[in-house]
C-alpha cells in the first residue's frame, strides 16, 4: 500500500494548549485523511505536552516523539526521519492552518516539478501577509509553512543544528540556510499564495523585538556559508519602487554614526550637533519599531514607546558583530 502524499511535522516547546489547536484544525482538512500523516517532536518540553498527546485519537494517522531539547531544527530532523510521506509538510505548533492548507498543496505539487513549495503565512484574524514589501520571487522558506520533498530534504542532511544557541534558546536562519542548499543543488521552489496558515501577532513587546534582534548572531554564519545567495536572498524589501536589500543593517549603521555625532557635539562640535544626532537617532529607532511592529508604530497613542526601541539598532549591531567573532567572518558587515 502507497504511504502519504504529506508527513506534516511539528515540533513543540512547552506550548501544549497551542499544539493540540493545530493539531484540531489538521483534524478539519479537505484533503482526504488517507493522503497525510501528522508527526509531533516534543522538543524538551516540560509542560505536560506528552501526556496529552498520548490521549489524543484523530482520524488521521498520528504519531509523537519525545527527544531532548536540541532545537526547532534538530526537532524537525527527528520528525523527518520518521516520515513516511512523499513531501514533508513542516509547520509550527502556535500556526492554523486554513481547511484548504494541504488541498491546495497537493495540487500545486502535482502540477509543477517542485521539490520546494512555500506557502503565505498570514497574521491570525486578517490578510495581512507576515511578508511585507518584498519582491515577487524572493523565498524565505519559513517553516510554518513549508514543503519539501522527502527525498530531496534526506539528501540535503536537513536543518543544520548549528544554528541554535542552547543556553540562550535562540534559533535562526536556519531555514534559509537548508533552502539556499536545496536551490544549490539544482531543486526547483515555488511560492503558492493560497496554501495558508495564520501565526498569532508578533513581536507586540519591546522585550520580543529585542530578544529578535539578537537572533541575528546567526547570520555571519549563514553569509559564510551563501555569501551570494545571502546579499540577494536575505531582508530584500521593495519599497518606494526600489529594491532595498538589509534596511535595517543600514538603518543599524546610520543610528550609530547618529550617536557617535551626538557625543562629539557634547564634547566639542556643540550642542547643536548632539541635537541633530539625537534626532536621527531617535529616527532610527522609530524605523526600527515600524520594521517590527508596522502600523502599530503609527498609532499617535502609542509614539512615546519608540522611546524604549532606542536600544534595538544597538541589540542588532551588537549581535552581529558577536556572530562575525564566533564564525570568524566579517563580510556580512558590510
Amino acid at each position: 500500500m502507497a504511504g502519504p502524499f504529506f508527513s506534516v511535522v511539528i515540533p513543540t516547546y512547552n506550548r501544549c494548549e497551542a499544539v493540540l489547536r493545530c493539531l484540531d484544525a489538521l483534524a478539519r482538512q479537505t484533503l482526504e485523511m488517507d493522503q497525510f500523516e501528522v508527526i509531533v517532536v516534543v522538543d524538551g518540553s516540560t509542560d505536560g505536552t506528552t501526556a496529552k498527546l498520548g490521549s489524543l485519537k484523530p482520524l488521521y494517522d498520528f504519531r509523537f516523539v519525545e527527544i531532548e531539547n536540541g532545537g526547532a531544527g534538530y526537532a524537525r530532523n527527528a520528525g523527518a526521519k520518521m516520515a513516511r510521506g512523499e513531501y514533508i509538510a513542516f509547520t509550527e505548533d502556535d500556526v492554523t492552518p486554513d481547511t484548504n492548507w494541504l488541498l491546495n498543496a497537493r495540487a500545486h505539487l502535482r502540477r509543477g516539478s517542485h521539490a520546494v513549495l512555500e506557502g503565505r503565512t498570514v497574521y491570525e484574524g486578517s490578510t495581512r501577509s507576515v511578508r511585507r514589501h518584498e519582491p515577487p520571487g524572493i523565498f524565505s522558506f519559513i517553516p510554518c509553512n513549508l514543503f519539501v520533498l522527502r527525498t530531496a530534504f534526506d539528501a540535503s542532511g536537513g536543518y543544520d543544528p548549528e544554528f541554535f544557541d542552547r543556553k540562550r534558546r535562540l534559533y535562526f536562519r536556519e531555514d534559509s540556510d537548508l533552502g539556499f542548499r536545496l536551490l544549490d543543488t539544482g531543486h526547483a521552489a515555488a511560492i503558492a499564495q493560497d496554501v495558508i496558515v495564520s501565526h498569532p501577532q508578533q513581536f507586540e513587546s519591546l522585550s520580543a523585538c529585542i530578544r529578535h534582534a539578537r537572533r541575528y548572531v546567526f547570520d555571519p554564519l549563514l553569509y559564510k556559508r551563501h555569501p551570494v545567495r545571502y546579499r540577494k536572498m536575505i531582508e530584500v524589501k521593495h519599497l518606494a519602487g526600489l529594491t532595498v536589500r538589509r534596511p535595517q543593517h543600514s538603518v543599524a549603521l546610520l543610528d550609530l554614526a547618529a550617536v557617535v555625532v551626538a557625543l562629539a557635539g557634547l564634547v566639542e562640535w556643540g550642542t547643536t550637533w548632539t541635537f541633530v544626532g539625537l534626532a536621527v537617532s531617535l529616527a532610527c529607532a522609530f524605523l526600527f519599531r515600524l520594521k517590527y511592529q508596522g502600523r502599530n508604530a503609527l498609532r499617535i497613542d502609542q509614539l512615546h514607546n519608540t522611546f524604549g526601541f532606542w536600544v534595538v539598532p544597538f541589540v542588532y549591531l551588537f549581535s552581529l558583530v558577536r556572530g562575525c567573532f564566533r564564525y570568524r567572518t566579517a563580510g556580512v558587515l558590510i
